[in-house]
């Protein structure tokens, strides 16, 4: 956000303002400020717009009360608020006003002069006040009015012709047709960060407001896995088209990512505040109600503010991890390291599994991946991490692993990431912690990029039934043991059973056995005993982002 221009403290000419080009409303301000400070004989200035509750400074020079671009006063207290919407007379003498006894310095004066005048544009709309403060009387303070109110006027017209040309120039900025979805025809992630950049500098140039609102299209998923992919995508279209239906020409929609749309409604009083009234009303009397029936509709009422609060504490919950994320995001997503994936015997390197880091001092990658689901951010965050990973394809020897949850695998926005992508040197993995609702819907998705040389593995194999289900429901290429099953297999014999029945298994299916965690040599020596091609742990190679890893 820029940060506004400092109030000028330099004297006035006598009469007039000083010469020199004006280049904007902020620019003009300043300048008329600081010329009404060295003309009218009060010490303090400033304009400021009313928003909500606050009385939120635009412009300033006030060397007592110390407000700058960017001060809120209560507007309620405010002379200000008393001219524009009581009639009130523009000139005030009196003891100071509550909205500034709290912000004078010590030594201010008991009592003061305060002129206010509206700026207001062509048609009438009061956008602003002009205010000025002084101590003494200010006797002259009625002569100088007609000047006062001429600034207030110049500057209302400044200001109207500088907010039209914001409303024209954010009415262009929605039109632009590039970085479009292509799937519902609405605006891109890439149009929502920049319009949500340009929003924030123009709230605090002119005070004004801006609300968000999040949708989320409830059963995307479900509805790809039974209709097909085509269904989810006319659902998501037509959710666009209701959205949009309902929106002003300056409001923007746009798709964020997965099943996510934002909204952006400028000029809009920020969501919030008071939740509303819990009221009963009967069309005829009844004479019967007593203070304990309100009791029990107050009683009533705290119950449903309990469940208000408990929703309101998950949203905040909520914000603050897609906040995180969105941090993540600009930050370029989660950095990737690669652990090699080595032949038992031979010692070479064959592959190598990404892994995603996170930023120091945050949760580890297991808690970013589960709450990013639970937000609906789970797709987004696993396709980043692929796509981050796959950088590194063509500087690796072997394939390369990846980590994907069901979900994720059956999206239309992994086929169109792997684009291109050489995938018989690509290898998904399937985790154990990840439910698998429908077998059959994951299978056919997976046919066509298996059939172009995509490789499936099972990880975590041995911790759970679920990853023999998926071993047996799937027939993978790769069956990973978990490292549950490889610590202490050494000396385990009922560990080294399990193996060898899983040898066994591999073996007559085709598919191949890594070994997960393998951190000394007798854990090596038993698994090669075992006929265990594969492997990878901090005993072979540890993960390493790229040169070192190559």
């Amino acid at each position: 956000m820029p940060t506004p221009p400092a109030p000028s403290t330099a004297p006035a000419p006598a009469h007039g303002h000083a010469h020199g080009p004006v280049a904007d409303f902020a620019a003009a301000a300043e300048r008329t400020l600081v010329d009404l400070a060295g003309r009218v004989g009060l010490e303090s200035w400033w304009i400021a717009r009313a928003e909500g509750a606050e009385h939120v400074v635009l412009a300033a020079t006030d060397p007592v009360f110390g407000l700058s671009a960017g001060s809120a006063l209560a507007w309620r207290d405010t002379h200000c608020r008393r001219v524009v919407e009581e009639g009130a007379h523009p000139v005030l003498r009196g003891p100071l006003p509550d909205s500034l006894a709290g912000l004078a310095a010590a030594g201010a004066p008991a009592r003061v002069s305060v002129v206010s005048v509206p700026l207001t544009s062509p048609g009438g709309e009061v956008l602003a006040t002009l205010c000025g403060v002084g101590s003494g009387s200010a006797p002259a303070l009625e002569e100088a009015l007609p000047s006062v109110r001429l600034q207030g006027d110049l500057l209302g017209a400044l200001l109207a012709a500088e907010l039209e040309v914001t409303e024209r120039a954010r009415a262009a900025e929605r039109a632009r047709t590039e970085h479009v979805d292509e799937v519902t025809g609405v605006a891109g992630r890439e149009v929502w960060d920049a319009a949500l950049r340009t929003e924030e500098q123009r709230a605090a140039r002119h005070a004004l407001p801006v609300s968000l609102v999040l949708l989320a299209v409830d059963d995307l998923t479900a509805v790809n896995r039974r209709d097909g992919f085509g269904a989810g995508d006319a659902l998501l279209h037509r959710a666009a088209r209701t959205v949009e239906s309902r929106l002003r020409a300056g409001d923007l929609l746009a798709r964020l990512a997965g099943d996510r749309f934002g909204v952006l409604l400028p000029g809009t009083d920020a969501l919030g505040g008071l939740y509303g009234t819990l009221c009963a009303v009967s069309a005829q009397p009844d004479e019967g109600l007593r203070e304990r029936d309100a009791e029990v509709l107050r009683a009533v009422a705290e119950a449903v503010m309990d469940l208000v609060e408990e929703e309101d504490e998950l949203q905040r919950v909520r914000r603050a991890r897609l906040a995180r994320l969105d941090d993540l995001d600009a930050a370029g997503g989660p950095r990737v390291v690669y652990q090699p994936i080595v032949d038992l015997l031979s010692a070479e390197h064959v592959g190598a599994e990404a892994l995603s880091r996170f930023p120091a001092g945050t949760p580890a990658p297991d808690r970013w991946f589960a709450e990013a689901a639970e937000v609906g951010y789970g797709e987004d965050l696993e396709l980043r991490a692929v796509a981050n990973a796959l950088r590194g394809l063509p500087r690796l020897p072997g394939f390369l692993t990846v980590n994907l949850s069901p979900a994720t695998l059956t999206s239309p926005a992994l086929a169109r990431l792997l684009e291109g992508v050489p995938l018989e040197r690509l290898v998904v993995e399937i985790t154990e912690h990840a439910a698998i609702e429908d077998y059959a819907a994951l299978l056919a998705t997976l046919e066509p990029l298996r059939r172009n040389g995509l490789r499936v593995a099972v990880d975590d194999t041995g911790a759970g039934y679920a990853s023999l289900r998926h071993v047996l429901a799937i027939l993978p290429d790769f069956i990973k043991l978990d490292i549950s099953l490889v610590r202490g297999i050494d000396a385990d014999p009922s560990r080294r059973a399990l193996a060898a029945g899983l040898v066994t298994f591999a073996a007559s299916t085709g598919a191949r056995i890594v070994a997960e965690g393998i951190e000394t040599p007798a854990e090596l020596a038993a698994l090669r005993g075992l006929g265990v091609q594969l492997g990878q742990g901090y005993h072979l190679a540890r993960p390493a982002p790229l040169p070192a890893a190559a």
